[in-house]
Parts: structure tokens; C-alpha cells; sequence
């Protein structure tokens, strides 16, 4: 009786299971049946000039476009599923906003916010390619730190969102094979900064013949108080390696690992929390290991002395880090703060910089609380923060983004983002831009970065910079 009972009570539940799967099948084939609109933008900026752009609505039903002002229309103003619309726009001397809504019966209504304006820029910011792009505000003027060749250049302009074309040359690399010196060519990402009266840049370089894991990290130091022309300063080699006896670093032969206790290094930044320097970059595992790239963090004695031993606090471990999987890199750290929130940044790039995968995540920090030398105290975001990709051959376009920078707009008020792009899908490493745009904040007080802006999209001014 006892195995019969248990029988009958076996096939009740499985008729109740099959029955309750049978009703959920049928909630999501009901679900999936409700009417939606979605639109590909929420917002845009156009310029004074009259104009238009498009828009992509995505829906399963019939739906309307109306202008809620009288200086938009758009064509056609109703249709049914998945189409572009045409939003035209007359010109204008002074600023003005309005919506574009978009309705279907049984949702909500769908906005999306124009400005118009005439103080208004466009990407990108350089006048030429420019990877790695560094900006610097200090005082009334923004420094542009850049790679030129075998040497370091620095530029300087009394406007964020204009890069000037003519650069100087502060530093040039040595340029021989002697085994005495490391850092003859390949100059990647300099980083320019003013700490304590004097000027540093951290840059990488290497070897060249022996192949790019000889790249290392250097500092350069500013004799004077102007970086431009007061003249520089080799500080040398920092140390960037595993051991305890970090106090001195030492060079090798002319061979791939050819410094002892350093490990290769590049992209090195730093900044300062609780009156405690920190430098961090990105880095191979071991000398013998060059396939994975990882961020580090060490302390500082000063701007050009590292005085630990290296600490790992983020590997590419998410799926979206590793779309190029040939290539577990994170690279690129740059320090965005959150002064308000007690929150620090270190925003990075993923996936290899040559391709159209390229984009950032971040870890987060808490100012009060947090060791930056712990790992558990810093927090991955859970996915991608920023990227596009247009996915055009040529012409102009934004496919994937990366190495970014921080910065302040004009007044203080605003925190901008400086970026570089690839131009079309098969630009590559010779194809990459600088872009700029604001950077917003989440109610939560992580960063809000919003799409990033299309090629020749206008884009309002910083706050406190006129045309």
C-alpha cells in the first residue's frame, strides 16, 4: 500500500509540474505578444544650423511621432514594427530644448530630449590620430601629453575640447643598443603630472629588436615649473617587479627579459589618497609569461620610487573582458574620484586594443574604508560601462573605445572623459582618435558615461568654455 501511495503522489506531481510548465510557456508566449517601443537614443545635441538626424524605433506594434515643439517634425510621423524616422529641425540663434514622443497604444510613451545650441563642439578633438590620449587641466590651461615617434611631446591649449596641433618635444628617447639603456624606442601612453611643484610623466618603452615585452615603465621629472619649455629630467627605470629588494632596480642584458627584478609595464598612472602616493599599471604575470595583462598597484615614496613589492587587483575573469580571447588584457587605468560620494575609480580597458572589442569597466574604491593595496576592497562593475560600434568599413565611425583619461571642465564643475576610438572596422592600432564628452553621476554615486558620441556629433561645451 505503502509503494502504491507513493506512486499515486509521484504522478500527481508530475502532473502538476507538467501543468504549471504548460502555464508559464503560455505567460511567456503572452508576454512576448505585448506591444513595445523602444527608440535607439534618449537624447541629442544638434548645432544652431538647421539639420536632421535619425532615429531607429524598434516595436512589435502600430506607433506615432509627434514633436511636442514647433521647431521639429518628423517623417514619417506614424508607422507599424522596426524603421527609421527623420527628425528635421529649423535653425536658431540662441539655445532651446524640446521632445520627440513617441506613442503606441498599450505603453508608456517614449521621449527623446534635443538641444540645440550653437555652443556646441565636434569629435574628434585632435586634429590628427592620437591613441592614449592625455589631458591635464591646471589652472587656465589643459596640457595634451602625447607619444611622438621615439619621444615625449606636450602640448598646451586654453581649451579642453581643441588639442593644438603644435606639440613639443620634451624628451627624446636614447636611440642606441648599448646594454646599459632600456627605454630606446617604442614610447607608449605618457601620463603628465604636476605634483608638489614639479612635473612628472610616466611612459612606457623598451628595446624595440627584442620585441615589445621588453616594455618597462620611466619617469620623467621637470626641471622647472613649466612643462613645456623648462627643460627635463630622466629619474630612470621605476621598479615594477614582485621581489622584496625593490629598492634598487636593476638592468640586464640585451635580451627579451632584460631587467632582473622588473616585470613588463605600461600605462602607468598615479594618484594620491590619505596623504599616501599610489601608482598603478598594467602588467604581465611573470617575466616568463606575456600573454595576460592585469592591473598593479604599489605604493610610493615619492613620484619616481615605488617601494613594494607589486599587488594584483583585477585580471580579465568576465565574459565581456574577454570577447578577444586570444588576449586576457586589462589595461589603461585611469582615476576618476567622486569626492562627494567618497568614491574613487580606477577605470580600465578590456579586450585588445586593436580590435573593435575594445572597451572600459571600472573598479571601485571606498575613500573612508578602503586599502587600496587590498584587493577585496575594490569592486568590479558588473558588466561594460562604455562602448560602440558602428560597424562601418570606412568612412567615418566609433568602433570600440578605450585608454581613456580624466579631466574638469573650464569652472570645476564638470568631470569630462577623453577617449580614443577606432575610425572604421579595419583601422586598427593606425586608426585611433580622441573624443570627448561629460561624464555623469548615478544617484548611487558610480559614473554615468552615457553612449559615446558619434563622429561629428555636436556635443555642448564644457561648462565655463565658449566658441
Amino acid at each position: 500500500m505503502k509503494r502504491a501511495y507513493n506512486i499515486l503522489i509521484g504522478l500527481a506531481l508530475v502532473a502538476m509540474a507538467g501543468s504549471s510548465c504548460s502555464c508559464s510557456k503560455n505567460n511567456a508566449e503572452e508576454k512576448d505578444d505585448r506591444p513595445s517601443v523602444k527608440a535607439s537614443i534618449s537624447e541629442r545635441t544638434v548645432s544652431g544650423r538647421a539639420g536632421s538626424f535619425e532615429i531607429y524605433i524598434t516595436s512589435n506594434t502600430s506607433w506615432t511621432v509627434t514633436s511636442q515643439v514647433d521647431w521639429m517634425s518628423a517623417t514619417p510621423e506614424s508607422g507599424n514594427g522596426n524603421r527609421a524616422v527623420t527628425i528635421e529641425y529649423e535653425g536658431a540663434d540662441e539655445e532651446r530644448r524640446g521632445n520627440i514622443r513617441i506613442t503606441a497604444e498599450g505603453v508608456p510613451p517614449v521621449s527623446i530630449s534635443v538641444v540645440q545650441t550653437n555652443q556646441a563642439f565636434k569629435n574628434p578633438i585632435s586634429p590628427w590620430t592620437m591613441p592614449d590620449p592625455y589631458i591635464v587641466k591646471d589652472g587656465s590651461y589643459y596640457y595634451t601629453c602625447k607619444a611622438m615617434g621615439n619621444a615625449v611631446g606636450v602640448s598646451r591649449s586654453n581649451k579642453l575640447t581643441e588639442i593644438q596641433s603644435t606639440t613639443t618635444k620634451v624628451f627624446t628617447m636614447p636611440g642606441n643598443t648599448s646594454t646599459s639603456v632600456w627605454n630606446i624606442k617604442d614610447v607608449w601612453a605618457p601620463e603628465l603630472f604636476h605634483i608638489d611643484g614639479k612635473w612628472y610623466i610616466y611612459y612606457a618603452a623598451g628595446r624595440g629588436e627584442d620585441g615589445y615585452g621588453t616594455q618597462r615603465t620611466g619617469v620623467l621629472r621637470s626641471r622647472t615649473d613649466d612643462p613645456i619649455n623648462g627643460g627635463w629630467e630622466d629619474m630612470g627605470m621605476i621598479f615594477t617587479g614582485d621581489e622584496e629588494d625593490f629598492k634598487k632596480v636593476t638592468v640586464g642584458d640585451n635580451s627579451t627579459n632584460n631587467v632582473d627584478n622588473t616585470i613588463y609595464a605600461i600605462d602607468m598612472t598615479t594618484f594620491e589618497l590619505k596623504g599616501k602616493r599610489y601608482a598603478v599599471w598594467s602588467g604581465n604575470r611573470s617575466r616568463e609569461d606575456g600573454s595576460k595583462q592585469d592591473i598593479y598597484i604599489a605604493t610610493m615614496s615619492n613620484p619616481y620610487t615605488i617601494d613594494c613589492p607589486r599587488v594584483e587587483i583585477s585580471r580579465a575573469d568576465q565574459p565581456w573582458e574577454n570577447i578577444t580571447t586570444s588576449n586576457a588584457i586589462n589595461e589603461g587605468p585611469a582615476i576618476l574620484v567622486n569626492e562627494e560620494a567618497g568614491k574613487l575609480f580606477c577605470v580600465y580597458s578590456c579586450n585588445g586594443s586593436w580590435t573593435t572589442n575594445y572597451r572600459l569597466g571600472y573598479l571601485m574604491l571606498d575613500m573612508e574604508t578602503g586599502d587600496p593595496m587590498n584587493p577585496d576592497d575594490w569592486t568590479k562593475s558588473t558588466t561594460d560601462v562604455f562602448y560602440r560600434y558602428d560597424g562601418n568599413e570606412s568612412g567615418d565611425g566609433v568602433n570600440g573605445v578605450g585608454h581613456c583619461s580624466f579631466t574638469k571642465s573650464p569652472d570645476g564643475t564638470e568631470d569630462w572623459i577623453i577617449y580614443h576610438t577606432i575610425r572604421s572596422t579595419g583601422g586598427g592600432w593606425s586608426d585611433r582618435w580622441a573624443f570627448a564628452q561629460k561624464v555623469d553621476w548615478n544617484e548611487d554615486g558610480t559614473p554615468d558615461f552615457g553612449e559615446p558620441v558619434g563622429w561629428g556629433e555636436p556635443v555642448i561645451m564644457p561648462s565655463g568654455e565658449t566658441l
